[in-house]
């Protein structure tokens, strides 16, 4: 029987020195309750801690399930998951990084069974917990529905679950990634606006993983101009690629980062000031989207002064 007649599930995990985490992630799936076999397909870039002696462990206690690829020379985040996403040969694909973990043993099952039951939906996700400083937070606010349909419109306006829910059809997956994609940092967002474009989103209400926020990923450890300015260069760069169809979303998605990223560019008080009046009117629409009167302080209040404040 083929994989695709026995519905099997490939979970894609990268990791990168998560020794502290791994064992966590994989127990999580491996404790998974399903009617149909899945695979687990590890990319480990290089990792230069005890991340590897862990994986080749679980590897061997597990053949059937763990499949451990590691790197002999570090790759990269977007390259190691490209790679590990063309070895998942499942159905659908889930997607797991070696610091997050599943809470829910019956998640794979009920993703599974909301695509089966939705074919012209190409990717589910669901609600989760955010682990920071051992506090247990909610990530989002319980919707007033508890299954609902995004299209990639909603999605760029708002994007608010985390790769740890990610579930899909292998097939909604681009043929050929296009080679910007190799240089994102967020790599999870333009995934799913990928997946978007073959179906609709499903979102499920309910809270089946943990992302762990250890102030280790991308967002913690580069600037936010760097951040903000290789976001706006790829949804340029996705507009082009999907024929300019969501122009009108991405630009006002490029319009809310501007506002909320040019109080860290190094430019004079009264310059920040003066380009904040001019888009008063956008800021108004999107108050609480950009921030609110946290956004606002930053802007009237200059950088020194805050820092004597908090200091």
């Amino acid at each position: 029987m083929s994989p695709q007649e026995n519905r099997k599930v490939s979970i894609c995990m990268i990791t990168y020195n998560h020794q502290e985490y791994i064992g966590q992630a994989l127990d999580s799936i491996l404790n998974q309750k399903t009617t149909f076999p899945f695979e687990i397909v590890i990319g480990d870039d290089n990792s230069k801690d005890d991340t590897q002696k862990i994986c080749l462990s679980y590897a061997a206690k597990f053949p059937e399930k763990v499949k451990y690829h590691r790197r002999e020379k570090n790759m990269g985040m977007m390259p190691n998951m490209i790679d590990i996403l063309s070895k998942c040969d499942g159905k659908y694909i889930a997607l797991c990084e070696g610091d997050d973990y599943w809470t829910d043993e019956n998640k794979l099952q009920t993703q599974a069974n909301f695509l089966d039951d939705h074919p012209d939906a190409s990717l589910c996700c669901h609600n989760h917990f955010v682990l920071t400083n051992n506090q247990f937070i909610p990530a989002n606010k319980d919707a007033a529905q508890k299954l609902s349909f995004l299209t990639t419109e909603d999605y760029l306006l708002d994007p608010f679950f985390h790769t740890s829910s990610y579930f899909f059809r292998n097939s909604a997956q681009p043929t050929v990634y296009p080679e910007w994609y190799n240089n994102v940092l967020a790599g999870d967002h333009f995934l799913v606006l990928f997946l978007s474009m073959k179906g609709k989103i499903g979102y499920i209400d309910k809270k089946m993983s943990v992302f762990r926020n250890h102030g280790k990923s991308v967002s913690f450890t580069r600037a936010a101009l760097d951040i903000k300015e290789n976001f706006v260069y790829h949804l340029e760069k996705f507009d082009q690629y999907s024929n300019e169809k969501f122009q009108q979303t991405i630009h006002r998605v490029i319009q809310k980062w501007n506002v909320l990223y040019k109080v860290y560019e190094p430019v004079g008080y009264f310059k920040k000031l003066g380009y904040l009046f001019g888009k008063t009117k956008f800021y108004m629409q999107n108050f609480k989207a950009v921030g609110g009167l946290k956004l606002l302080i930053k802007y009237l209040v200059p950088g020194s002064v805050l820092r004597q404040i908090r200091g």
